[in-house]
């Protein structure tokens, strides 16, 4: 992995990954079915099927489904890591839309409220 990471006043992991797709921005035809583990006001985190021709730096276009909405988001890979067929890459998102980043914020506020109950 590299050293480059996101960092954030939090990272909201799903406890059931988000269904989407990625498209690699330059190259259209190198795509995939992905899942997004976790997200932060930066980026975030997703699996797919292992793709050779999918690399660090490389600029993705994202698309995910969250409370039945579809969200679309445009970043880079900054990190990638593989194990038995399976690729998790760490993507700095460039801009979130509006909407999602005011789910994200509910999500970070539902963190802190349940930091207080431990």
């Amino acid at each position: 992995m590299a050293d480059e990471r996101r960092i954030e006043p939090f990272r909201y992991s799903f406890n059931e990954p988000l269904p989407g797709f990625y498209n690699k921005k330059l190259s259209p035809n190198i795509s995939g079915p992905l899942q997004v583990k976790d997200i932060s006001l930066n980026g975030l985190r997703f699996s797919c099927d292992e793709n050779p021709d999918l690399s660090m730096k490389d600029e993705v276009l994202l698309s995910f489904i969250y409370h039945k909405e579809t969200y679309s988001a445009e970043g880079r890979i900054i990190w990638i890591s593989s194990d038995n067929g399976t690729m998790t890459c760490g993507v700095n998102v460039f801009m979130f839309p509006e909407s999602l980043r005011n789910e994200i914020y509910r999500l970070g506020e539902s963190l802190n409220k349940n930091k207080n109950f431990i």
